[in-house]
Formats: C-alpha cells, sequence, structure tokens
C-alpha cells in the first residue's frame, strides 16, 4: 500500500454503506478544482469554480452522462483550510449507493483516483493537521459504541493526550538542543544550561510522562487473562491460524475436514496483555442416523461441539474464520444458526476472511462476504501461509481487550496498544538521564537518554513513523474517511 503518495487527488464515498436520505462523496488533491469544472455545474452561472479562493457552498449537479445530472450540493475548500489541508470537496445528494457510485465513476474518469482506506485521515497526518494519536481518536470517535468510549475518544482527538506529549517532547528538545550547544563549545568554557536547569526540567518531563502514563495504568489489571475463541466450518483455516499466531504446532493441521476435535488452547502475550486463544471443533450437525451408533463418531463429535460451546460462553472475544470458498447452503445454514445464538448471547464477533492467499477478500463469494456483515468490528485478511494480516490481527485483538477494561481514562484502546512499550521507554530514558544530572555522571550520558526518550515520543505521536505503524493505524479505517 503507497501510503505516502499525497501529489494526486482521491474520492470515495464518505457516508456509511446501505440506502439512506443523504450521501456524501469526498476529494482531496491538487485537481479537485479541475475535476469540479469538468463535472460540476453551478445552478448560479455567475459562479467561477476556477477563482473560488475562500470556503463555498454551491448547489449544483454532477453530470452523470450528456442526458442525466445529479443533484446535490458541493461544499468547496480551495485553499489548505480543510481537513487533509490540500484543496478539497464533498458532494452531497440523495442516499442511493447506485447514483452515489455512479457519480464516483464520473469523478473517476475526470481525474480522481479511489481513495484507499483511511487516506483522507493519512493526509491529514501527514499535513500536520494532526498526530497519529489524534489519528486514532478519529477511527475511535467512528466505531464509538457507547457515550464513555465517545468522550474518550472525542477527548484524545481534542489534544488530551497529544498536547501532553508535545509540551514533553518540546522541552527535552529544548533541553537538548542547549547541551549540545555545549558540548560543542565545551573548550571555550561556555555554560548554555545549569545542571540545576537541566534537572528541573527533565523532573518536568518524567512528572508529564508518569501522568500519561498513570492514565494508561488506570484502564485496569491489564494482567488478566483474555480469551478469545476461533470458531468456524470445519476446514476454515482456524488449526493453522492458531498455529501462526502462537508460533507453535498447537493444532493438528489437514485437508480434511473435522481434525479438532478437542479444544486445543495457546497462551499469547500482545502488548503485556495475556491472551488464551481456543481453537473449537468445526460448526457441523451430527446425522441422525450417526446418533443412533453406541461409541460412534457422533459422540466424539457431539461431545467436541460441547467443548465448544462452552469455550464459545466463556470467550470475550469470538473470531470467526470463514474461508474464501463458496460455503454451501447447508454450510451457510449452520453459520447463520451459530451466529443468531452469538449475537442472543452478545457475544463480540470479529469475522477473519481465512487463506487470503488463495483469493483476495475483495474477491470473497456473495455468500461468505454477506456473513462479513454481522461482525462487531471490521473483517480482517489473514494468511496463515504467508503471514499476511497476522500482525494487523494481534493488533486488534489487543486493542479489543484494551477496549473492554472499564476504566476512567483519555486514551483510546488502540493507542493504548499501540504505544504502552514506547510510554514505559520514555519514561525510563527520562529517568536515567535525570539520574546522570543529579550524580553529575556527564553531558553526553544526559544528551544520549535524552535522544532515546526523544526517539521514542517521535514514534507515538508520528514525528518517527515506518510503513508498519501507518498500516496499523490507518488500515484499520474504512474507504472514505
Amino acid at each position: 500500500m503507497d501510503y505516502l503518495t499525497t501529489d494526486d487527488t482521491i474520492a470515495a464515498i464518505a457516508s456509511a454503506g446501505g440506502s439512506a436520505v443523504r450521501g456524501v462523496i469526498r476529494m482531496s488533491g491538487p485537481d479537485v478544482t479541475q475535476i469540479l469544472i469538468r463535472t460540476f455545474s453551478c445552478d448560479d452561472p455567475t459562479v467561477d469554480i476556477g477563482t473560488l479562493t475562500k470556503p463555498t457552498r454551491m448547489p449544483g449537479s454532477i453530470k452523470l452522462s450528456s442526458d442525466h445530472m445529479l443533484p446535490g450540493t458541493m461544499l468547496f475548500w480551495p485553499t489548505d483550510r480543510s481537513y487533509t489541508r490540500q484543496r478539497s470537496a464533498e458532494f452531497h445528494t440523495f442516499g442511493s449507493p447506485a447514483l452515489l457510485s455512479l457519480a464516483l465513476t464520473r469523478l473517476g474518469k475526470a481525474g480522481a483516483r479511489m481513495a484507499l482506506p483511511g487516506e483522507f485521515t493519512l493526509r491529514a497526518f501527514l499535513s500536520g493537521r494532526m498526530d497519529l494519536t489524534q489519528a486514532e481518536a478519529v477511527l475511535a470517535v467512528i466505531d464509538s459504541d457507547s457515550r464513555q468510549k465517545l468522550d474518550t475518544a472525542l477527548e484524545q482527538l481534542s489534544g488530551g493526550l497529544a498536547g501532553p506529549l508535545a509540551e514533553t517532547r518540546q522541552q527535552l528538545i529544548s533541553v537538548l538542543a542547549e547541551l549540545e550547544a555545549g558540548l560543542d563549545f565545551v573548550e571555550e568554557d561556555i555554560e548554555f544550561i545549569s545542571n540545576d536547569q537541566i534537572i528541573g526540567q527533565l523532573q518536568a518531563a518524567l512528572n508529564q510522562v508518569r501522568s500519561v502514563t498513570g492514565q494508561i495504568n488506570s484502564r485496569g489489571d491489564t494482567q488478566s487473562t483474555f480469551k478469545a475463541a476461533l470458531v468456524g466450518l470445519p476446514n476454515a483455516g482456524k488449526s493453522s491460524l492458531i498455529n501462526a499466531l502462537s508460533g507453535e504446532q498447537k493444532s493438528i493441521v489437514t485437508n480434511i475436514p473435522g481434525t479438532t476435535t478437542d479444544r486445543v488452547t495457546a497462551q499469547l502475550q500482545i502488548d503485556g496483555i495475556e491472551i488464551e486463544l481456543s481453537d473449537t471443533a468445526g460448526i457441523e450437525e451430527v446425522g441422525s442416523d450417526e446418533r443412533t451408533q453406541e461409541n460412534s463418531t457422533a459422540d466424539i463429535m457431539a461431545t467436541a461441539l460441547l467443548l465448544q460451546k462452552e469455550s464459545i460462553a466463556n470467550a470475550d472475544l469470538v473470531l470467526l474464520c470463514i474461508p474464501p470458498e463458496e460455503p454451501s447452503l447447508e454450510e451457510l445454514q449452520l453459520l447463520e444458526e451459530k451466529i443468531g445464538w452469538l449475537k442472543q448471547n452478545n457475544q463480540p464477533i470479529l469475522v477473519i476472511t481465512t487463506k487470503s492467499d488463495l483469493l483476495p477478500l475483495t474477491s470473497a463469494p456473495p455468500k461468505a462476504r454477506r456473513l462479513d456483515q454481522i461482525s462487531t468490528h471490521r473483517p480482517i485478511s489473514v494468511s496463515s501461509n504467508t503471514g499476511a494480516g497476522l500482525d494487523m490481527l494481534k493488533f486488534e485483538i489487543a486493542n479489543l481487550a484494551n477496549e473492554q477494561q472499564s476504566c476512567e481514562s483519555s486514551v483510546v484502546g488502540s493507542t493504548l496498544t499501540r504505544t504502552r512499550a514506547s510510554l514505559i521507554n520514555v519514561e525510563e530514558a527520562i529517568a536515567a538521564a535525570l539520574h546522570a544530572g543529579q550524580n553529575q555522571i556527564g553531558e553526553e550520558v544526559i544528551a544520549a537518554e535524552i535522544r532515546q526518550a526523544l526517539d521514542e515520543l517521535g514514534q507515538i505521536v508520528g514525528a518517527i513513523y515506518t510503513d508498519d505503524i501507518l498500516d496499523l493505524v490507518f488500515g484499520r479505517f474504512c474507504i472514505g474517511k
């Protein structure tokens, strides 16, 4: 995924899927003005789109073809005073998926590229509109299913975490600059900052970081075991997945459906959270002819299904594995019956499309894709064979475990998952620098520890980032956000 391309123009449907009264198409990039000139007809003939210099609301129509127009309202930001800090536009019209798709296709023919998941928020991040913690808060706002989660996400979006961390980072940069200036002129005996000033500023920075980590630690007992159960049809890739996640040969893997009849468990630790992962028997029925056979396979399967039901009932999260192959009508019915039971028990469900190396998620058959709609969180596509998607899956499991911790905190779960280790490293590095200053070990040592703290802080706020970090943060967004 080429995340760092920002010099083209992207477009996507930004409103929720399905029919609605209103729908929204969003565009951002350098060619927005020219695309509007080619595709949009303003109701006011005196408006010249090419000369607009301030945000403007324009009733009008998109030209779907020479004979068909789609009426609506265009909101146009011709300057950098937009969400992405690029020229941007939003077309508000009827919420018909077919009409929105036609309008998006028209914009595409005029020069816009289909946006990737999270690409609008990514551009806001890359332009400096927000840092990574605020980008994560945007997703948390979208996904909030309770007032507490929404309040937490809004507080973080408004700078509840970014503000203190930015202040700490600037404080450390200032101390480091003074130290390095003094080291450059050490032979001339010029003091740019006194040792007492160094100690005072480092102590203030350490207190600030400890305050943030205190918010994180308030999320409850992160050492309690979080239980996740793998559920799905026989041969859905559950055994391969538990082996891939645990890094051990926990479960037998064959092409023969129904190999797993015992309950297989693996203990994982993700972001300091203990995860108990259970591989259960495949969902299937015991035939009436089999029930009459004493000590038959039916008895074994009945026991396996009993263990499966017990694992699911005790699980904090159900990982519903769906292979890319077309399920039979009988299999589909069994899955939907199981899903109905899960919903009645209010079980959190995360749909996993397995074996993604065999068939991409976008090519999944209609019946399997229909099952994706029951996920209480966005489906994830993985391949136990290639390892694709496994890091994203681990991150999401840890994120959901964090979300289930009862707490009063201004840190959303995904940020907590991504940053906890870095914050610990920041605290340790500042404490080491403070110790070096208090014991006059040497300014070179203090400077080295501050640089380490700045590197870790940079990863938290996104001043330093890698493609893997961007994948974790923005790969969880939907298209259009």
